[in-house]
């Protein structure tokens, strides 16, 4: 095997991807004495390296659990090798920048899930709130979830039904995305690259923002309620508010939901319902349109398809901006 394979081997490794048989012979590896030979260099440098590296592993730490506990112990005992021995991996990093050292100082001990069967699995957390974990993607929480915070880390798509906790705000982090809550219930999705990242609100209201360095009063950032959604593009840290493809009925618990029959009723009043009905908002650019009179029954229907026909009725049309709906049209 090339150096270069090996070096795609361990990455996979680091990522939960290698079969048993792989990870047998990089346990076999990591045992042989004969890659824990120290490089030469004068002890003050090895010194300054080993702390740097562990500055890195510090700061940039997320929860990553392995399969076994053998991997756990491994992953250990390679971060010793890095710090205290600067063997192989230490003389890898060097030429490769991106290499297998950026991968590792991101890992740390945690509790994993990953959903490997084509249904959506259901896992509940310690705190009671339960996520739906769809197909191909990971949940990981710390191992003193709940105690003193709630955050988890995602890598794909998953349904959360918050656990409500005024003292305890939940975090969702997905890639440098960061999804905050009292007690709610939303979607995230990311892209298979990871360049992309939705956050969809089905109930209550969810803070979303940028991770970043800057002080938190000036947080990248947006507040979306039910029905309305955020997309992330983590190449320009851009995040676009908008609704959702499908918004649902987001009436009261315990409140009926009203027949959407209408007889003569004024545009203005149609337009009224189906916001208590979705909480999404409607401007009439044109005031002459409020008047006009909706005879049409637009129960069993989605909602764009009940804009297009009562639209339609009245000679407008309208147009999606961010988290609103405007309605354009001469009037009656």
């Amino acid at each position: 095997m090339t150096q270069e394979e090996f070096n795609q081997l361990l990455k996979r490794y680091l990522e939960g991807q290698t079969t048993e048989q792989e990870d047998l012979l990089l346990t076999e590896w990591y045992e042989s004495p004969a890659n824990r030979v120290e490089v030469a260099m004068p002890e003050g440098q090895k010194k300054e390296t080993g702390a740097r590296i562990w500055r890195n592993i510090r700061a940039h730490i997320q929860p990553v659990v392995s399969r076994q506990v053998v991997r756990l112990a491994w992953l250990s005992g390679v971060a010793a090798c890095l710090a205290l021995g600067f063997g192989w991996l230490y003389t890898q990093s060097r030429s490769a920048p991106e290499s297998l050292v950026t991968a590792l100082v991101r890992e740390q001990t945690g509790i994993e899930v990953r959903n490997s069967t084509p249904s959506e699995q259901e896992v509940t957390l310690p705190d009671g709130t339960t996520v739906l974990l769809t197909q191909n993607s990971r949940l990981v929480y710390e191992k003193n979830f709940n105690k003193l915070r709630r955050e988890v880390y995602l890598t794909g798509e998953a349904f959360f039904d918050v656990k409500r906790d005024v003292t305890k705000p939940f975090v969702v982090h997905t890639g440098d995305l960061i999804t905050e809550v009292l007690g709610t219930s939303f979607r995230i999705s990311q892209s298979q690259k990871g360049k992309k990242t939705e956050v969809s609100v089905r109930t209550g209201k969810v803070s979303v923002y940028a991770d970043s360095d800057s002080r938190q009063s000036e947080r990248n950032g947006v507040i979306i309620t039910p029905n309305q959604r955020v997309v992330y593009d983590a190449s320009t840290r851009h995040i676009t508010p908008g609704i959702v493809e499908q918004p649902v009925v987001i009436l009261p618990e315990g409140e009926a939901q009203a027949s959407l029959m209408f007889q003569e009723a004024s545009f203005e009043n149609v337009l009224a319902q189906l916001t208590r009905m979705y909480g999404i908002e409607f401007v009439i650019s044109n005031p002459s349109l409020q008047d006009c009179h909706i005879t049409a029954d637009l129960n069993g229907l989605s909602l764009f398809i009940q804009l297009e026909l009562i639209c339609k009725s009245v000679d407008a049309t309208y147009e999606k901006r961010g988290t609103v709906v405007f309605i354009k049209g001469n009037g009656c």
